[in-house]
């Protein structure tokens, strides 16, 4: 797997590098893990604070087009990415919030049953 950054552009207000890089000689779809680590050593970034955002590949060719954001600082890539986002890039962020939804609803649909009953008394 080879990638290659083919823009770069630095957004000081958030503190992030913004890139486009492809990848080639590669024949299935990358691993975000993999393409974070890949991505980090190629900024000269921390694949912590590395976000994958899009992996897209184009009918009939063996190469992988994608964008991707490099934070300074984990806290701010905390504070500004969309949790699924996170979800997706970091797995155990992901069944985190996997949990969080499941007891959300439990407690919904608790809440409904109870009213049901009282409704019916």
């Amino acid at each position: 797997m080879k990638v290659e950054i083919t823009s770069k552009k630095t957004n000081p207000l958030l503190s992030r590098e913004e890139i486009e890089f492809t990848v080639k000689e590669i024949t299935v779809t990358p691993k975000t893990e993999d393409l974070r680590v890949k991505v980090a050593a190629a900024t000269e970034g921390n694949s912590d604070t590395t976000v994958i955002t899009k992996i897209k590949q184009k009918f009939g060719r063996k190469e992988f087009i994608g964008k991707a954001r490099v934070y300074k600082e984990k806290e701010k890539m905390d504070r500004t990415e969309l949790k699924y986002v996170l979800g997706r890039n970091f797995k155990k962020e992901g069944e985190k919030q996997k949990k969080e939804k499941q007891e959300k609803r439990a407690v919904k649909e608790k809440k409904k049953l109870e009213s049901k009953k009282k409704k019916k008394k």
